[in-house]
This record gives C-alpha cells, sequence and structure tokens, in this order.
C-alpha cells in the first residue's frame, strides 16, 4: 500500500515549494491567500479523509 507515500512525497513537495517562494522568489507574503492557505486547507480536508477512511 503507497498511499502513505504518496501522502508524504506531496507533503515535501508543498514545503519545498513554500521555501522555494520564501527564499528564492521572496514573495511568500504576496502569495499567502493564493498558495497558502488553499494548501493548507487541501492538506486538513485530506488529513481528515484518511483519519475517516484508515481509522
Amino acid at each position: 500500500m503507497l498511499y502513505p507515500f504518496i501522502t508524504i512525497g506531496l507533503l515535501i513537495a508543498f514545503v519545498a515549494y513554500l521555501l522555494y517562494l520564501a527564499f528564492v522568489k521572496k514573495n511568500l507574503k504576496q502569495n499567502l491567500s493564493t498558495v497558502v492557505y488553499p494548501g493548507l486547507f487541501f492538506i486538513s480536508v485530506w488529513a481528515g479523509l484518511y483519519f475517516l477512511v484508515f481509522v
């Protein structure tokens, strides 16, 4: 079952993109409402569904 690895990989990709926006592009605050908030909402919904399905 590879579902946990997919989740971990996508979380790592999201964090890497946030770090890229913060340190390379230096415009994380500008993209707060378009990248960070929807991403955190998606991760929280996904975690909730995983909790309901696998527990």
